[in-house]
């Protein structure tokens, strides 16, 4: 969304009971259809109601991110890493698949804000367990040593 100039002019809340019905309104004042948005659109916007809800929320409460940056282009996934991902809030968890959704560019970028790192192992079928990457710097040579398989 970022990238069409005058593409959404106005944002129209209406609270009706416990309800929030949030309208794009274009630049003719018609709503936007948000079926009708991409894929990376649709990621877009749910990217910037969740960083509105952690702001007017005033919590700090930790942030789960599954499939980070499946939908985005190259430009808006290097934005999300450098201008969302460390501010959103106090602590963000992210679970990328390695290489697919997250590069280990976009990796580097985020790695000063990086606490700790984990690779999930693939134990059976239903089964999996957390393996922690003491060098956090080591991420992706230890994906590749030990999960070539999975690339």
């Amino acid at each position: 969304m970022l990238h069409k100039k005058s593409f959404i002019k106005d944002v129209n809340v209406e609270i009706i009971g416990e309800d929030i019905d949030i309208n794009l309104i274009d630049s003719r004042g018609n709503i936007i259809n948000k079926d009708s948005l991409s894929k990376g659109e649709q990621q877009m916007y749910a990217t910037a109601l969740l960083k509105g809800l952690v702001d007017e929320s005033n919590i700090s409460f930790p942030v789960f991110i599954d499939s980070p940056m499946q939908k985005f282009d190259v430009d808006h996934s290097n934005s999300i890493v450098k201008h969302f991902y460390p501010k959103v809030s106090e602590q963000v968890i992210i679970f990328p698949l390695l290489k697919k959704e997250m590069s280990e560019e976009e990796f580097n970028i985020l790695l000063p804000n990086i606490s700790k790192t984990y690779l999930i192992k693939n134990i059976e079928n239903e089964q999996s367990a957390f393996e922690k990457v003491e060098s956090k710097e080591e991420l992706f040579k230890i994906f590749e040593r030990d999960y070539q398989d999975a690339i």
